[in-house]
């Protein structure tokens, strides 16, 4: 697969999924119920971030 594809496609999932728990977190009014939301785009985010750092080098 396109290395620049699946870069495009993590910092996709990882927007998606930030803006899913900031929804969540607004129309149930409980953050922390939806901090695994958060951890998962941020973890989604760091390896977009990883694998961009690798391919430029």
């Amino acid at each position: 697969m396109n290395p620049r594809l699946v870069n495009i496609i993590l910092l996709s999932l990882s927007f998606v999924v930030m803006v899913i728990g900031v929804h969540r977190s607004l129309v149930e009014e409980d953050i922390v119920g939806n901090y695994w939301l958060y951890m998962i785009g941020l973890v989604l985010f760091m390896l977009y971030y990883y694998r961009k750092r690798k391919n430029s080098a």
